[in-house]
């Protein structure tokens, strides 16, 4: 797997060969179907000198053209499910020479590549994903309320995303009685799995991703959590693989409102005046700005590296099941993280480590679209 938020370079290299002066790259890009017949795009350059004949092609920000995340973590029941084909780009490029005379020979064509909406870490070094489930490692805590409906958003302990082969198998085992559910793969692909098992959802469950049905290759482990006294928020974001990830704020939350305008003087409307209610300054142009602050509860070390991805997403949602805004009913609202700077707890440093993070609706509270 490939990811897009980071380069992807293609280097075209016609080191040796002669009477060429620059090349080409062809770009076939798709969600679903087969390969298109014409490239949606053809970038080309010039040799950069007469003893440097390596050119190199950055394809990502051409991809990223290619992705819509119009549906969120909304299910609790799913298993092996294929994921929106809006969530993978299909890749294939072909590399040309350009020969002194303008026209272009063929060098190459590429097999299919598969990008998500993802990033590398520096260290990590060029483009690629090494993890085959797109989530990080560790513990997760979700929440349960056994008076509310599985159906209920805040009630969803979220998915996770795998790319399977054939008899990959993803087991859950139930953190009391220790039973076990597998389910194996019967067809290759990236698919999507609840993180726990349903009839596991009151106390919660380890996950682990069996390669060929035996190797262990990753472990999860989700927790419920039942939460007396605040309403628990729902965020959820596409993490550092391209895939939706959810983390619970369980504690308490604040709502505020700024307020902006832009105001103006003016003359009383007959002289000499009389104070009225006229007042001399006016204002236009008024709309405001909501924010919401949210607390994680008592969590482990682990989540400053979760909550590192949240802050480093670019599309977050929440949901609040008590905001409304003049709806029927609560619904996803997209916003944007405060916070430019974290410090990641420790818990031998920091003992208990609660996450205190702001969120800037990402709209105005009046409506002005035109």
């Amino acid at each position: 797997m490939n990811v897009a938020r980071s380069p992807y370079n293609i280097e075209v290299d016609l080191t040796g060969v002669s009477g060429v002066t620059g090349s080409k790259v062809e770009v076939f890009l798709w969600n679903t179907g087969s390969q298109p017949a014409s490239p949606q795009y053809t970038l080309s350059k010039l040799i950069p000198a007469s003893d440097n004949l390596k050119m190199y092609y950055n394809i990502s920000p051409y991809v990223r053209e290619y992705f819509t995340f119009t549906n969120w973590q909304n299910v609790y029941n799913s298993y092996d499910t294929d994921i929106s084909t809006n969530f993978k780009v299909n890749v294939v490029f072909k590399k040309y020479k350009k020969l002194t005379d303008g026209s272009y020979t063929l060098l190459s064509t590429s097999s299919a590549l598969n990008f998500m909406d993802g990033f590398n870490y520096y260290m990590e070094g060029f483009n690629t994903i090494s993890s085959t489930v797109f989530l990080s490692e560790g513990t997760y805590f979700y929440n349960h309320d056994s008076g509310q409906l599985n159906t209920v958003i805040t009630n969803m302990a979220g998915t996770f995303d795998v790319d399977l082969a054939i008899n990959d198998a993803i087991k859950y085992t139930n953190l009391s009685t220790g039973a076990t559910h597998t389910v194996t793969a019967t067809t290759a692909g990236i698919k999507t799995f609840s993180r726990v098992y349903l009839p596991n959802i009151a106390v919660g469950n380890k996950v682990e991703f069996l390669g060929g049905g035996s190797a262990v290759r990753w472990t999860g482990t989700f927790k419920a959590q039942c939460e007396p006294k605040y309403s628990p928020v729902a965020v959820d974001f596409i993490n550092r693989y391209g895939s939706w990830a959810r983390i619970f704020f369980q504690k308490a939350k604040t709502r505020n409102i700024e307020v902006k305008a832009d105001s103006y003087k003016v003359n009383p409307s007959v002289l000499p005046y009389v104070p009225t209610s006229e007042g001399q300054v006016r204002e236009f142009n008024k709309n405001g700005k909501e924010t919401i602050k949210l607390n994680t509860g008592f969590v482990n070390d682990l989540y400053g590296e979760y909550i590192q991805e949240l802050l480093l997403s670019e599309k977050v949602m929440l949901y609040d099941p008590q905001q409304k805004d003049g709806l029927a009913a609560a619904a996803y609202t997209p916003v944007i993280p405060k916070e430019k700077t974290l410090l990641k707890q420790k818990g031998i440093n920091d003992g208990t480590i609660n996450y205190t993070l702001s969120f800037d609706f990402a709209y105005d509270v009046i409506s002005n679209v035109v």
